[in-house]
């Protein structure tokens, strides 16, 4: 399907190729990654939870499913939901601020919760307590059918979400950051 998940493949590699196009290399180090088996039970990204890359600790995931397409309400076309975990605020901030700073033409739903879960990958991180970051567009009537097609495809969105995705990892990987301090 174009949209279920060509589209978050193709958001993650085009987020690795402006990350080398900078030429810079962040402070904290980034993998790109796709996984297979999400409607099996989450497989390929259960397992890579269970076994980091080289054995490193995972700060965040950010997660792409769905991010080329319109709600039937979503008249705009700009509509889309960020899902991330509450006590990571600044997740939050940084996709407002950089929405504002760059113009980006994205109305975007906050969806804060404690453990962000579903049937999407960043469930499988979630559940190890690894803060996540998760963007979706919308659930179109071709949701799981074979007319899932590029020519549905809403470009525009597609693009703003890969950029705030973008624009939130460099801020991410470039400072420090933790959860919000409790009152």
């Amino acid at each position: 399907g174009a949209d279920d998940n060509g589209s978050g493949t193709v958001g993650i590699m085009t987020l690795a190729k402006a990350f080398m196009a900078t030429g810079e290399q962040p402070e904290k180090t980034l993998v790109f990654c796709a996984w297979t088996g999400e409607e099996k039970g989450l497989l390929g990204s259960r397992y890579f939870s269970d076994h980091p890359y080289n054995d490193s600790k995972i700060l965040m995931n950010l997660n792409y499913d769905m991010i080329s397409r319109d709600n039937t309400n979503d008249t705009m076309g700009n509509m889309c939901t960020m899902n991330y975990t509450r006590a990571y605020g600044i997740f939050e901030e940084l996709a407002a601020k950089n929405v504002s700073e760059y113009g980006l033409n994205l109305d975007i739903r906050f969806r804060p919760s404690d453990r962000p879960g579903g049937g999407s990958d960043h469930a499988s991180f979630s559940r190890k307590d690894i803060p996540v970051i998760y963007f979706e567009a919308g659930f179109p009537p071709q949701y799981h059918q074979p007319d899932d097609h590029t020519e549905l495809v809403n470009w525009e969105k597609m693009t703003n979400i890969i950029k705030i995705g973008y624009l939130n990892i460099w801020d991410l990987a470039t400072t420090e950051w933790g959860p919000a301090e409790e009152d």
